[in-house]
């Protein structure tokens, strides 16, 4: 099993974010998180990612790249770990060109080769979202938590940007804000609503009523 939540609450002051949350998700699941903007996602995949910090890549919104490092390197953070001090130090200096073929490979995949060593800053929205993608999958972790991962990309970008981060991950979580882009791409549907889970079945089963109860009837 990757993740066994029960009876899961969590606060930020005063404001309940989750309430009293119950639900399992087992290794192999392609899960798509759907709800309007404070339903829950983005904290029920932070608290995930607490509990499986050594197994998971993170990817949240705002992406956590270091805008003066280059693309090479922004992907190459997720190796720090795994790499001793002064191979690590060597790299930043002059990157060697196991990491440099390896970085590429994944960037030839997100279209993003020819900017291996762009600076961060100097991309697009949705250059800077393929990155951190990227650097997810270098780390090579089993399980992908990603909050709306490609909200910034078109949709064939979008469909082959999740073809890849399901082919990459053997669990894949993901929070989408599209609907439809979910149901063809994960085979698992959580919604939530003000932090409680309202559906959860198979992305093949979800029906016009359960979009209705997430995003327009009141609860």
């Amino acid at each position: 099993m990757a993740f066994n939540l029960v009876n899961e609450s969590i606060f930020y002051d005063d404001f309940k974010a989750i309430d009293s949350l119950t639900l399992s998700i087992q290794k192999g699941e392609k899960v798509a998180l759907l709800g309007k903007s404070g339903s829950g996602k983005s904290t029920l995949l932070k608290r995930m990612f607490e509990l499986q910090k050594d197994y998971s890549s993170y990817i949240p919104q705002e992406l956590g790249l270091v805008n003066n490092l280059s693309v090479f390197h922004n992907v190459y953070i997720s190796k720090l770990d795994s790499n001793s001090l002064f191979y690590n130090i060597r790299n930043f200096i002059v990157p060697c060109k196991k990491q440099v073929n390896g970085i590429s490979n994944v960037l030839k995949d997100l279209m993003l080769e020819d900017k291996l060593f762009t600076k961060s800053l100097s991309l697009s929205g949705g250059q800077r979202q393929r990155v951190a993608i990227a650097r997810a999958i270098y780390g090579q972790n089993s399980i992908l938590l990603a909050d709306e991962p490609v909200s910034a990309l078109d949709e064939f970008l979008s469909k082959k940007v999740i073809e890849k981060l399901n082919n990459s991950f053997e669990t894949v979580i993901c929070t989408m804000h599209n609907v439809d882009l979910a149901i063809e791409n994960f085979d698992r549907i959580i919604g939530l609503k003000d932090g409680i889970v309202l559906v959860d079945k198979h992305s093949s089963e979800l029906t016009d009523e359960d979009r209705n109860r997430l995003y327009h009837v009141t609860k």
